[in-house]
């Protein structure tokens, strides 16, 4: 009777282990991929067919819990957990101080920006509808050049992602980096091709509450060891934080305090879609302002438990693993397990997010911009082939990364200059012209790339460049306008 489950085992392990490997699965493997296989389930039951509508705002009909939860899947993945461990691991309490301004942020974007963007879009379906559609700049070119910089933006991020989980993978499995990224990759590109927003949403918040309950459980078991004394600790974190501060430039500072003031805070295509999905604007308002509150906590207790970690355990490598290291220090066998699956859901639903995001994009704003009469079918089709060409070149780059959180300050850095400034133009004010919003595009880049090439000891390049985007687009604004003036005159 034993022979077809033993049998099973011995596939499954010839299966999953490297082929030259003569190890068996232990325990804690089982574990995790006994609940990865629970997990998968659910995933392929959120998926459902549906037009471009329900894929890509998911008709317009989500409810504060599910928005709630999919801002704080979206945001809360590596960068917010791997990174900024391994910052607290290295620099104290440092970046609390700098992170937890994301929070804040977010509470202002749910009373002002949030709920505009839902009364004020009712029907738009992406990022270029919002800034060149018939309420804003209107016109093809500005929608085309923001779904070209939203889809890098977008495919930069997935790469990120690819290397964060297959960092897992290599964690747990002892695969190779390149078939540790491939694996995590290859699942969530197949699952993303299918469901939409809708789906992504869905399994954002059974990721969430998963996550969310773990990792207060791991602060817990870590405070509660014998080895942990307050006493110590506070000496510890006072020492390594100064240390971080010391390190820190003044031009560093403030480009830490714009990156966490407006990455995540609703100045991409995901949030932006998440806002347009809602069922109406109070849903939209709720959800961000309990979000905000949610990771202005959130990421004070990532960065503790790398400090705490590093209190604790100082030999560990500071790397993006360590969060996984201090875990498996605290977590018994089967807690740690489903720890791992946590932390690989909340890989796979920013990934998951990323991919949704960039076909829509490209679908929306490019391909449908470019072919105006392109019907909602076909850019769903496109919007599923895209998905793949993503996933594909996520798998090709993320095996040359080496830090999470830095790629991700990277990224963000360069799209803040060149995006935000128009994005709150075409949310507040009301007249607008397209020139300026591509004068303003160019002016950020150029000016990002060229201050931070140049004078970056200075003040930060996101600052000069998201300044002189904005001025640039008010420059020429107020041109167009005297011209008009005087033509109509």
């Amino acid at each position: 009777m034993n022979t077809i489950p033993a049998l099973f085992r011995s596939i499954l392990e010839k299966a999953i282990l490297p082929s030259h490997s003569t190890k068996t699965l232990n325990s804690t493997q089982w574990i995790i991929l006994f609940f990865g296989c629970i997990y998968f389930g659910f995933i392929l039951l959120t998926r459902r067919k549906g037009d471009f509508a329900e894929f890509s705002v998911a008709s317009r009909n989500l409810g504060t819990f599910l928005i709630f939860t999919t801002i704080c899947a979206s945001y809360i993945g590596p960068a917010m957990t791997l990174g900024l461990t391994r910052e607290g691991y290295v620099s104290g309490m440092m970046m609390a101080f700098f992170a937890m301004i994301n929070g804040l942020a977010l509470i202002w974007v749910s009373q002002y920006y949030a709920p505009r963007i839902r009364r004020k879009f009712l029907n738009s379906y992406s990022i270029g509808d919002v800034l060149a559609g018939p309420l804003t700049h209107n016109h093809r070119f500005v929608k085309i050049l923001v779904g070209f910089i939203s889809v890098w933006f977008m495919a930069s991020i997935s790469i990120a992602m690819s290397y964060a989980g297959g960092e897992l993978i290599n964690n747990v499995f002892g695969f190779s980096k390149i078939w540790s990224i491939v694996i995590m990759t290859s699942v969530v590109i197949l699952y993303s091709s299918f469901g939409g927003i809708r789906a992504t949403i869905q399994t954002d918040a059974f990721q969430f509450s998963h996550f969310v309950i773990l990792i207060p459980i791991l602060a817990f078991l870590i405070t509660s060891s014998d080895a942990f004394s307050w006493v110590g600790f506070k000496e510890h974190m006072r020492e390594t934080t100064q240390i971080g501060f010391n390190g820190q430039t003044l031009s560093g500072g403030l480009g830490l305090v714009l990156f966490w003031m407006f990455s995540g805070a609703g100045f991409d295509a995901p949030l932006i879609n998440r806002f347009l999905a809602s069922k109406n604007a109070s849903v939209a308002r709720r959800a961000a302002f309990t979000a905000g509150i949610f990771i202005f906590i959130w990421v004070g207790v990532m960065v503790f438990i790398g400090n705490a970690g590093a209190y604790l355990h100082p030999d560990f490598i500071p790397d993006d693993q360590v969060l996984l290291h201090i875990a498996k220090q605290y977590f018994p066998g089967i807690l740690y397990g489903v720890f791992i699956i946590a932390m690989i859901g909340v890989v796979m639903s920013t990934q998951d997010t990323t991919l949704n995001s960039a076909s829509i994009v490209f679908s929306e704003d490019i391909m449908g911009a470019i072919y105006p009469a392109l019907s909602e079918s076909r850019k769903l089709n496109y919007a599923r082939i895209f998905t793949f060409v993503i996933g594909g070149l996520a798998i090709i780059i993320a095996s040359y990364m080496q830090s999470i959180l830095n790629v991700i300050i990277v990224i963000f850095s360069f799209y803040l200059p060149v995006m935000v400034p128009v994005i709150l133009f075409s949310v507040f004010k009301q007249n607008h012209h397209w020139q300026s919003a591509v004068a303003a595009m160019i002016t950020g880049f150029f000016t990002y790339l060229c201050w931070n090439l140049w004078a970056e000891a200075i003040l930060p390049a996101t600052l000069v460049g998201m300044s002189l985007s904005a001025a640039a687009y008010l420059l020429c604004d107020f041109y167009l306008e005297k011209i008009q003036t005087q033509e109509d005159q």
